[in-house]
């Protein structure tokens, strides 16, 4: 039976990937959900923050949803966060990130776009060298961090059924990555397939806002990747409603769209919205694409209907809206 591993995390994380376990239990019997622990709940258990035993479990089930995770300090007083240190571990090395409006108030309505980029902490090195006068940063990048990115999105595209698709590069200012990232893009996407585009991400940007539903998917530089995504959250909703997807060869991390600190959340009304589209994401990657579909389905409806946390404008709990979303599945 396949499995789909559940790591709450911390502060809010245990009470939205609850969330995403209930919608999960009623529409796929079918897959076991098992439980991990990182971040400060490992730690008082274990003594350590990013357990041994967690990472085999995610290696094991291949699909992973996990919550929020706070920064910590290992043995020696240096500050990290397990949740990055799992991703390295993992060699999760693209981003995938999807962006839908499950409101007309909350968004531009029907927007459904999906967002791949190269994971920067994986595919690249970054150094910062300080002088007197200032500091010079240097990164090098790996060819293959490009293209194995994009023969993953090429893939997920080919499976939506979808062919508008835009490659996003800066060749003003970087102009050999830019080169190297468009070449794997024109080496893997056909078009006499799909319908392809390259563009500047300043024009891009501005072309966004005034069409944001030219294209379905996007492949963008990585430098330009936290800025592109922030955009398109703002057109569907807000960072909080899209969660994040980090694919490798063998393991996929679903992490649901966070709030700026844990101090952001008033106790037991935090938003599981995108804990829940984490569920469907992880269905979608095992198959399970209508089981997938109902619970986004069921999301839409529990939005039109008005019932929704107060920082969409409502008044539902976190368990409250999670009643709602399963009584529709």
């Amino acid at each position: 039976m396949p499995k789909i591993a559940l790591l709450p995390g911390d502060g809010y994380g245990p009470s939205i990937i609850e969330a995403a376990e209930r919608t999960l239990s009623m529409v796929a019997d079918d897959i076991e959900i098992v439980r991990g622990d990182i971040g400060f709940a490992a730690y008082e258990r274990t003594g350590e923050f990013l357990p041994y035993e967690t990472k085999e479990l995610a290696m094991e089930c291949g699909d992973v949803i996990c919550g929020p995770v706070k920064d910590c300090r290992d043995e020696s007083g240096k500050a990290f966060n397990p949740l990055e240190a799992l991703k390295a571990d993992l060699d999760l090395y693209a981003i995938i990130r999807c962006f839908r409006t499950l409101a007309d108030d909350l968004g531009v309505p029907g927007m459904d776009i999906t967002l791949w980029a190269s994971n920067m902490t994986i595919g690249s090195d970054v150094v910062e060298s300080r002088d007197i006068d200032g500091i010079t940063i240097s990164k090098y990048i790996r060819s293959s961090s490009y293209s194995r990115m994009m023969a993953r999105a090429l893939t997920d595209m080919e499976l939506s059924g979808k062919r508008r698709v835009v490659c996003v590069t800066q060749d003003t200012i970087f102009p050999d990555s830019s080169a190297m990232f468009s070449e794997a893009f024109d080496s893997l996407f056909d078009p006499q397939v799909f319908h392809v585009e390259h563009r500047d991400v300043g024009y891009w940007a501005s072309k966004l806002v005034r069409n944001p539903l030219e294209f379905d998917y996007i492949v963008c530089a990585d430098l330009y990747s936290n800025v592109a995504g922030g955009m398109l959250a703002g057109l569907s909703g807000g960072n909080r409603l899209a969660p994040i997807a980090y694919v490798g060869e063998n393991c996929n991390l679903f992490v649901p769209g966070l709030y700026k600190t844990f101090e952001d959340v008033p106790r037991g009304y935090a938003n599981p919205t995108s804990a829940i589209t984490c569920a469907a994401m992880a269905l979608f990657d095992m198959g399970h694409s209508e089981q997938a579909l109902s619970i986004i389905e069921a999301l839409r409806q529990t939005y039109a209907a008005g019932e929704r946390t107060p920082d969409v404008g409502g008044t539902l709990s976190t368990a409250e809206f999670t009643d709602r979303v399963v009584s529709r599945l």
